[in-house]
């Protein structure tokens, strides 16, 4: 059913070396460009329940007369896809390199990815450390959110369907199943549904994806997700749905974030999935309030607030030091002498809110560090405000964040740290110098030196900062971030640029959840096209 290796296409352009296999729509080959002596991989447009296949001349014709307008339907989608395919240029992504028409059949010519599947990865190694599958999911987070910024939905995220480099760089591939949209029409291209069970949510099997839901392919990435945790794959959503089979638990050792990013993405409305990639990744850097907990003997345990400590154990030294004084007085009375006083204790010092100065206007807190921190963020007019949300690079705001339209996301001219230059440094620009962006050196120092406890203020959520060398404090409200036209997260993370790249795509950003620690961050999945809070920082 597959042409034989050795066979030529394109008038000897490309040789096949091997047939590698096949779906229910397409056969897959390692093959060679000839001219330019590289591995390429070649997809055929192929349906098995249609396609006739000459052996001789490796013609493709469909064996149903009525079958014939069907076939023809689904091959010029398939080069419409294809040509698609063509303009996304991204490094998580399989490339397409050509597309063309012969043996009465469509083909497309990709990279040949050197490397291996997480599904054979899974398969030789078992399950995979927690960090380890994570590394893969959030480089896959990075291409799907690209994927889904053009309006396209990919459809069969599977371990299959990830391969991964000798440099352990994670690679999406196999878009034949892949759906592109617009707003004003909704669905505009497609080819035949993927429906791999165990990663299929229930809106593909009943063939419901008629509108751009990420939501869709957010179920396939978490079940992509346990599969690489467990070594096991999901039961299909039908037997979740049909209570046939229940999805089996994660094990104990893989942490709260990560249970509650898989489960959110694993729900069977898509309603209450995260909504976006950028939600997914939110969940996995977060960490929520404990929840039961299962014992080694197979009861539950419930994590509760610390025991209360019964009065008469609170108050048995104050009871002793009373009794000290007391017994001190008595001796010195009994002596002739002044009774004896209990010297007062040294005060502790208390966590200060005060402002330590102003600078342009501008209020700023001195927490001993090596620069002086703002009270509030740009465009913020208070210590709880959340402020104005900025790409990286940019002085602007805007009302939909996305890679076309961002000022850095593309052009490598940009990777340079922009900290006081007004141009890109929208603290400088705003508030004029010396106020700037800080570097990522600077938020790591507010990392180190200060405590951070997650609490409210004015009925805002965020952090209070508080200095470890003089007790003064800032407090960063929890603005969230803007992507595309959504605002995600407020009240729940925090996100604060530096001034500092750390790769093409993206820059070094503080970033926060509640009950973890703060933490430097520079991940692809965040990138320059983020709008982001600014808290300025003067030296």
């Amino acid at each position: 059913m597959h042409l034989q290796p050795g066979t030529l296409l394109q008038g000897g352009k490309y040789k096949i070396v091997r047939f590698i296999a096949a779906g229910g729509f397409g056969c897959t080959y390692e093959a060679t460009h000839t001219i330019l002596k590289a591995r390429v991989a070649i997809k055929e447009f192929f349906v098995s329940d249609l396609c006739n296949r000459d052996s001789a001349t490796g013609h493709v014709s469909v064996g149903i007369t009525s079958k014939v307008a069907l076939f023809d339907k689904l091959r010029r989608k398939f080069v419409d896809e294809a040509a698609a395919l063509f303009k996304l240029n991204h490094p998580g992504l399989v490339r397409v390199t050509d597309i063309f028409e012969e043996n009465g059949t469509a083909y497309f010519v990709m990279d040949y990815i050197d490397g291996r599947s997480l599904a054979d990865i899974v398969k030789a190694e078992g399950a995979l450390s927690e960090a380890r599958a994570l590394g893969y999911i959030r480089q896959v987070c990075a291409a799907l959110n690209y994927v889904h910024s053009n309006n396209r939905l990919h459809l069969d995220i599977k371990p299959n369907n990830i391969m991964v480099t000798g440099n352990d760089r994670a690679i999406l591939i196999d878009f034949g199943a892949s759906k592109q949209y617009d707003e004003a029409s909704g669905e505009n291209t497609s080819s035949l549904l993927g429906l791999t069970p165990g990663y299929a949510p229930p809106e593909q099997n009943d063939c419901d994806v008629k509108k751009f839901y990420p939501a869709t392919d957010i179920y396939a990435l978490g079940a992509t997700l346990y599969d690489l945790l467990t070594g096991i794959t999901p039961p299909s959503s039908n037997k979740r749905i049909s209570e046939e089979e229940e999805l089996k638990p994660l094990p104990l050792a893989i942490s709260a974030s990560t249970r509650t990013a898989v489960y959110a993405a694993l729900e069977l409305s898509k309603k209450k999935r995260p909504q976006s990639v950028a939600a997914f990744a939110a969940l996995l850097d977060s960490a929520p309030a404990p929840a039961p907990t299962p014992k080694d003997d197979g009861e539950t345990q419930l994590l509760v607030d610390k025991p209360v400590t019964p009065w008469y154990k609170r108050y048995t030294a104050v009871i002793a030091i009373a009794a000290v004084a007391a017994i001190a007085g008595c001796i010195a009375l009994l002596s002739g002498g002044e009774p004896a006083v209990a010297p007062e204790p040294t005060p502790t010092p208390q966590p200060q809110f005060t402002v330590s100065g102003s600078i342009n206007g501008h209020d700023y807190v001195d927490l001993g560090l090596s620069v002086k921190w703002a009270t509030c963020n740009v465009g913020a007019s208070s210590t709880t405000g959340y402020g104005d949300y900025y790409a990286w690079g940019e002085i602007s705001t805007k009302s939909e964040y996305t890679n076309e339209n961002s000022r850095t996301y593309e052009n490598s001219n940009y990777d340079f740290n922009i900290c006081g230059n007004s141009s890109y440094d929208v603290a400088r620009y705003k508030w004029d110098s010396p106020w700037r962006l800080p570097s990522a050196s600077e938020i790591q120092e507010l990392v180190d030196n200060c405590t951070w406890e997650w609490t409210t203020m004015n009925g805002v959520s965020g952090y209070k900062v508080k200095s470890k060398r003089n007790s003064n404090c800032i407090f960063l409200p929890a603005a969230g971030y803007r992507y595309g036209v959504e605002l995600i997260g407020v009240g729940e993370c925090d996100h604060y640029w530096s001034g500092m790249p750390c790769a093409s795509h993206s820059a070094y950003s503080l970033g926060c959840v509640p009950l973890t620690e703060p933490e430097i961050r520079g991940r692809d999945y965040m990138p320059r096209l983020y709008g982001m809070s600014v808290r300025p920082v003067a030296e």
